[in-house]
């Protein structure tokens, strides 16, 4: 499990990903999967059978990287 704070948006989930997941999707995912977090080279992913999120976390906030919607 992992413990944060607040949740964030990078410049590249903002640039590249908003358009085709939207944030409150994102969220809703994290808050739904957040036992099932796989850590991976200090990042940490979701996957479910709609989505993948890569995250990563810094002084307590989740930064949102990368959220696709699977096919």
């Amino acid at each position: 499990m992992v413990y944060f704070t607040s949740i964030e948006k990078t410049g590249h989930y903002r640039e590249e990903h908003e358009k085709d997941v939207p944030w409150s999707e994102v969220v809703e995912v994290i808050f739904k999967s957040s036992k099932n977090v796989k850590k991976k080279e200090g990042k940490y992913e979701i996957e479910t059978g709609k989505y993948y999120i890569l995250m990563e976390l810094k002084n307590k906030a989740l930064y949102v990287i990368n959220a696709k919607r699977r096919r």
